[in-house]
């Protein structure tokens, strides 16, 4: 017999002929919100199909608005309007108050972006201004903060001409991420948009130099793997970012340069995809909190 295995409720609901599936879960008995009626407006009824997937109705129109507004991945479906014909598994993601309020679309105040999903391959840069902290000492607040965004807009058009977006801002470092929207080469779009923003920053330290009598230098990291992004924070400062092990290792990486005496370092793993393209430099053997082993950098010098 077909049936719908909830979660973390671990209740089974028998499957009928082609049955909506939040009308069967609430005449099961099962707890979940749907605070609009099922018209696919507040998003309430979410779960995550474990298993089963392919053998569930196709989005209906609704839902395919919503699942765009909040950018879904393929596995989150509303239950209002998806139907079954056969077995499936499934967990209900909206479980208490809390978890309604946040999900809920209906009304003001709700979280507008993704809510999380894993992407395989993404790279990250880490950038950060070196002495930074010791030159804003002896500046003034405006010329502090001029100095910064005249940096920061230069390093978001590099950013986004290799086709990646700038992530964050975090005092004077940013974090950036490459292959969030299918980049086919991430790696490469980094480390080229690594190049550009040493650039930026050789042209800033004219400037800087010219009227401050300063130096102006940045180190960059980056890193390759997996991430999780999403829409994260309170619901007032909620913003789109990416967690992972590769944020830690590219901002590791980023620090390392002032030990090594370098500009850039990318992981064995950038190197290994880009170096048909990329020359590259002194190779280190680099010890990383966290990790167990060594992490193999690598000097990036130019493109070929």
């Amino acid at each position: 017999m077909s049936e719908i295995q909830v979660w973390p409720d671990e209740i089974a609901v028998p499957v009928g002929d082609d049955i909506n599936l939040l009308e069967a879960l609430v005449d099961a008995g099962v707890a979940i919100p749907h605070l609009c009626g099922g018209r696919a407006r507040c998003s309430t009824c979410r779960v995550r199909v474990i298993e089963g997937l392919e053998d569930l109705s196709a989005r209906t129109e609704a839902e395919t608005a919503m699942a765009q507004r909040l950018d879904f991945p393929d596995e989150i479906r509303l239950a209002c309007q998806t139907r079954a014909h056969t077995s499936a598994h499934l967990w209900r993601l909206v479980l208490d108050k809390i978890d309604v309020e946040m999900a809920s679309q209906l009304g003001k105040g709700h979280y507008i972006g993704p809510v999380g999903r894993e992407v395989d391959e993404a790279a990250v840069m880490f950038t950060d201004v070196a002495g930074f902290t010791s030159m804003s000492e002896s500046l003034p607040p405006y010329d502090v903060v001029h100095i910064l965004n005249r940096f920061f807009s230069r390093t978001s058009d590099a950013v986004e001409a290799n086709n990646g977006h700038v992530d964050n801002y975090m005092g004077d470092g940013v974090l950036a991420v490459f292959g969030i929207d299918a980049d086919l080469d991430p790696a490469l779009s980094a480390v080229k948009a690594g190049l550009a923003v040493l650039d930026v920053a050789k042209d800033m330290h004219e400037y800087v130099n010219m009227i401050y009598g300063q130096a102006f230098k940045v180190r960059v990291g980056i890193g390759l793997g997996e991430v999780i992004f999403g829409l994260m924070g309170g619901e007032s400062t909620a913003r789109e970012t990416v967690i992972g092990d590769v944020v830690n290792v590219a901002s590791r990486l980023e620090s390392a340069n002032k030990e090594t005496g370098t500009e850039m370092l990318v992981t064995d793993e950038i190197k290994r995809r880009t170096d048909r393209f990329i020359a590259y430099g002194r190779q280190f053997d680099l010890e990383v909190r966290g990790k167990d082993l060594p992490i193999q950098a690598h000097e990036v010098v130019r493109v070929q």
